[in-house]
């Protein structure tokens, strides 16, 4: 039996307990964030909470996106979908600016004047982040999740 102050479970909520973290465990991850690239917004050491998958994917949200290849001409345009294992890439923070259809925004490598189907506008709340100014739009298979809280 598990007791917290006046509450008790037993056996019965005991098993709801487990059920609902293996149901969490799969689509949510906590995260510490390194490098400045949503300072002020988020700094070094910060953790937050990832909703995995791209649910929630929309202009003012803060996404973690796998960090795009070496250099503007290749950025994320070559890139493989993005594993989701936490190790597998480098990740990033990006505020989420424009989505499919929307307007390109100004300041943005522009390849046409919309957001194209698939993609998005990552933009890191730092003013000196390598991101959607620099490799244009981040095609939505190089997201891990997207921030749903900070701790």
């Amino acid at each position: 039996m598990t007791s917290w102050g006046r509450w008790t479970m037993g056996g019965a909520g005991s098993l709801l307990m487990a059920a609902g973290a293996w149901y969490l465990h799969g689509r949510f991850v906590a995260v510490t964030v390194r490098g400045e690239s949503m300072a002020p917004t988020l700094l070094p050491g910060d953790r937050v909470l990832i909703r995995l998958g791209a649910a929630g994917l929309r202009p003012g949200a803060v996404a973690v996106v796998a960090a795009p290849g070496p250099g503007p001409a290749r950025g994320w345009r070559t890139d493989p979908p993005a594993s989701k294992d936490l190790s597998a890439v480098p990740w990033s923070l990006k505020r989420v600016v424009a989505v499919a259809g929307d307007a390109m925004p100004d300041g943005v490598v522009r390849r046409a004047p919309r957001v194209p189907p698939g993609h998005f506008v990552a933009i890191g709340d730092h003013p000196l982040s390598h991101d959607s100014k620099q490799y244009g739009p981040c095609p939505v298979d190089q997201v891990l999740g997207v921030v749903v809280r900070r701790f």
